[in-house]
């Protein structure tokens, strides 16, 4: 034992932290310090552009008695009322005219975003103003009035009323950089035409070309209000498509974003915040609110459109959109329950079967639809002479049922009339369980070739399969093979692009090629080099406003690509199917580096069978 003479014994030498260990704390303290001031950097820069969102302007006042609160469950659906027009709402007047109204629906449970757009020139009834235009209620009354209208018309609860200033869409598309949008077909009015038009009827000034493009800020705006040459219809279905490829392009514009991006975030939050209003019942929208249902809309994948079925016509001298209640009724439904509309998975093609060695199937030595078939039921189970014929017409066989004279039958018979023994033996096969054959006896009176008495030894079930019905795999009756159609057209483009070039080798019956911008080669940025891309349109001209077209472009990344709703391999091709409720909106598939899709008319005209003829039909260019 060592002894210490004298105090205390000498303190062990303090051990140095290592200098890795010393910097690691330095520069985590200085990360929690950068992250904190960052933190309320953002809170001071972004607080003020969130006050006035969330702060309803005076107009908005009289309406928040008309809102209804959310449902007190947590993740209830949200809906909202967008109120778009050439005013903004914060000088307490009503604004003179409405260019869109738009229910929005947002379900945090389904992560489903359905959108129902009302054609401005929907003939209803306003309260207290009576029957009018659905746009006229904002001069008769603002804010609240349209609201009262929208709650009538649909019987929906809304959640939350929405104005947007439409001058602020050209600042808040430009601060994205742009939108990629999917152009259906050439909108061209120049202002030597407008000149040439008394001043009541000149339209807006647009020149935008088809196919799928970045659209700046005024571009958007022509091409989102645009309505002269067909209706309201396809002028609501282009708002749409705007917003759908908006998201896409916000889902992919703040993916993964860094410090560096927080100045355009700031710009785009600024002129949200100087252009949009929001008025809940309680006044605003909680800061809560906007983060959970902006998280949503960035995350949902599938954005469904409600479409209302309605028709133009005249009351007086006005040209109205006129819907019936069943009608409102069918598309207020499915833009409630997105989840519940019919999707077209079952109506998509699936891969050819490998060949295997085929079996021999049995098949009847009589064709079963020359043979007229009588079942009886010889027992005291009911239904059992129904089911069994309804089994047995799979076959092809004309049938009929009813009760035998008695029902003590322990045992099925069939029996036959003259000339018909091959054709019972099939029947008894058919049943199964050794089941006797005989000639028709004198206590069963029936015309009919065979009678088939089930008997209690009956299981139920047939011991042979009906046969399948064969899937057919001929095109539409309005699809015609031509592979020659549009071939020279697609010639005259293919050594101005930089990919293989692909045609359509049929045609549908109710499309032509434009006279102007037939297929368009042209450069999309992020493409690729020179003439990166391709578009061709066809018209409808039955139906004033339908084009569909076919995109080729080396942009393999492109936003409008993503999310597919379902995929189907056939042959070398990987189709992706992009729906739009229960119709088949795109078709694309990536082949040589280049990717190519078929595009549906703003409104679906195309059904599903025709858009995947055509998708199918593509071929190279000879």
């Amino acid at each position: 034992m060592t002894v210490y003479g004298g105090g205390s014994p000498p303190r062990r030498p303090r051990r140095r932290k290592r200098r890795w260990v010393r910097i690691a704390l330095w520069s985590a303290g200085a990360l929690l310090i950068v992250v904190v001031a960052a933190a309320a950097a953002l809170f001071y820069m972004f607080y003020g552009d969130y006050h006035k969102i969330t702060s309803p302007p005076p107009s908005f006042v009289p309406a928040e008695k008309n809102i209804d609160p959310l449902l007190p469950e947590a993740n209830a659906p949200a809906i909202a009322l967008v109120i778009g027009s050439d005013h903004r709402y914060t000088d307490g007047s009503a604004p003179a005219r409405s260019d869109t109204l738009m229910l929005v629906r947002i379900d945090p449970r389904t992560h489903l975003i359905s959108l129902l757009s009302l054609p401005r020139d929907l003939w209803v009834d306003i309260p207290g103003f009576g029957e009018d235009k659905i746009n006229a209620a904002f001069s008769d009354g603002g804010p609240k009035t349209v609201l009262q209208t929208v709650k009538q018309l649909t019987g929906l609860k809304v959640n939350y009323l929405v104005g947007v200033n439409f001058h602020s869409f050209t600042s808040l598309v430009n601060d994205m950089g742009g939108v990629y949008v999917p152009v259906d077909q050439a909108y061209i009015h120049t202002q030597a035409e407008n000149e040439a038009l008394p001043e009541g009827e000149r339209w807006s000034v647009i020149d935008v070309p088809p196919g799928y493009q970045l659209l700046t800020g005024k571009d958007a705006l022509a091409f989102s209000r645009f309505r002269h040459t067909d209706s309201d219809f396809y002028r609501n279905a282009r708002q749409q498509t705007f917003l759908h490829a908006f998201e896409q392009k916000a889902a992919q514009r703040f993916h993964g974003i860094s410090l560096s991006d927080l100045s355009a975030i700031k710009d785009i939050i600024h002129t949200i915040a100087s252009n949009v209003d929001i008025a809940g019942a309680n006044g605003g929208i909680g800061l809560h609110s906007m983060l959970k249902y902006a998280t949503l809309a960035y995350s949902s994948k599938h954005i469904i459109t409600s479409r209302l079925a309605a028709t133009t016509g005249m009351i007086g001298a006005a040209s109205v959109v006129e819907a019936t209640p069943q009608a409102i009724h069918q598309a207020v439904f499915a833009f409630t329950h997105p989840q519940d509309v019919p999707s077209p998975t079952n109506q998509l093609p699936t891969a050819p079967a490998k060949h295997k060695p085929k079996k021999h199937a049995w098949k009847p030595a009589v064709d079963p639809a020359t043979v007229s078939l009588s079942v009886l039921n010889g027992t005291l189970k009911t239904g059992e002479a129904a089911g069994t014929a309804g089994q047995l017409s799979k076959f092809g066989y004309a049938t009929s049922s009813g009760n035998a004279p008695t029902q003590s039958y322990a045992q099925t018979w069939v029996y036959y009339g003259a000339g018909h023994a091959k054709a019972a033996a099939d029947v008894a096969h058919i049943i199964g369980g050794n089941v006797p054959t005989a000639p028709m006896p004198s206590a069963i009176a029936s015309a009919e070739d065979v009678v088939a008495v089930i008997g209690s030894d009956f299981s139920g079930k047939l011991a042979v399969a009906a046969p399948k019905k064969s899937t057919s795999h001929a095109v539409p009756p309005d699809i015609t093979p031509d592979s020659q159609a549009y071939l020279s057209e697609f010639q005259a483009r293919r050594h101005k692009v930089t990919f293989p070039l692909l045609y359509p080798t049929v045609t549908q019956n109710d499309s032509e090629v434009p006279s102007s911008y037939p297929v368009r080669a042209y450069h999309i940025p992020n493409a690729g080099h020179h003439w990166s891309s391709l578009y061709a349109y066809f018209d409808m001209p039955g139906t004033p406003g339908a084009s569909w077209g076919i995109e080729e472009t080396r942009f393999t990344d492109a936003p409008i690509l993503a999310n597919p709703s379902a995929t189907r391999k056939i042959g070398s091709r990987t189709y992706r199917f992009y729906f739009n409720g229960n119709h088949i909106h795109m078709i694309a598939f990536l082949q040589s580096d280049t990717a190519y899709w078929v595009q549906n008319t703003l409104l679906d005209d195309l059904s599903n069978a025709d858009m995947i003829a055509i998708a199918k039909s593509l071929r190279p260019v000879p």
